[in-house]
């Protein structure tokens, strides 16, 4: 019994150090032009498509460069493919399959499985955020799942299943594999990535 113990206070101190060594270039992330305009109140549906434009090539980037290096410990990888999702919904708001085709790809590159986890970790995260924004584009811009937010939707009310079952995985092999500074490396590096490739999306417009 203590040993279970033992591991769940594991496991819980590698996710509050996860978390606490990850929040500057996560809050630096929340505070990138295309994340903060995204929520304003007068986000525009050009706005809109300009963000989901740049996501997917950091979401289909993931699926592309990570999924491959993480797929023997994330096992319900085929449950997490979410860039077809992006795509659906610029289709949707008028978008055209070449314009998609067209959108830059992210190429991901860590040293170690754990720098992918990492990887991972954020864009599993961004499903929790992913909630809040579905409700202020709904609001604001009168999108469904159905009609064009489907990606923020994500997993619907199996979100937090699915991130638990997610944190459970990568917390295993955090402990099993003693790696928690690479996956808190390649998460930061990540944070990143992300917030440079949207001021490249910026600057692009």
């Amino acid at each position: 019994m203590s040993e279970v113990r033992s591991f769940h206070s594991g496991q819980e101190l590698f996710i509050q150090n996860l978390r606490q060594q990850t929040a500057v270039s996560h809050k630096k992330l929340e505070e990138n032009y295309l994340s903060k305009m995204i929520l304003d109140e007068r986000v525009t549906l050009i706005d809109y498509q300009n963000y989901l434009s740049a996501l997917f090539g950091v979401t289909l980037g993931c699926e592309n460069f990570v999924f491959p290096h993480i797929q023997d410990i994330i096992t319900d990888l085929n449950q997490r493919y979410r860039s077809q999702l992006i795509a659906g919904d610029l289709l949707a708001t008028g978008f055209t399959q070449h314009q998609i085709d067209a959108l830059p790809v992210y190429r991901f590159a860590f040293p170690s499985v754990a720098g992918h986890l990492g990887a991972m970790y954020v864009l599993e995260g961004s499903t929790l955020g992913g909630r809040i924004l579905y409700k202020h584009i709904n609001k604001t811009l009168g999108l469904t799942p159905e009609n064009g937010c489907a990606y923020f939707w994500g997993y619907g009310e199996q979100t937090g299943i699915m991130w638990k079952s997610f944190i459970s995985s990568l917390t295993q092999f955090a402990i099993d594999a003693g790696q928690s500074a690479e996956i808190t490396e390649g998460a930061v590096n990540t944070f990143t990535i992300i917030d440079n490739w949207l001021d490249e999306a910026v600057i692009e417009k």
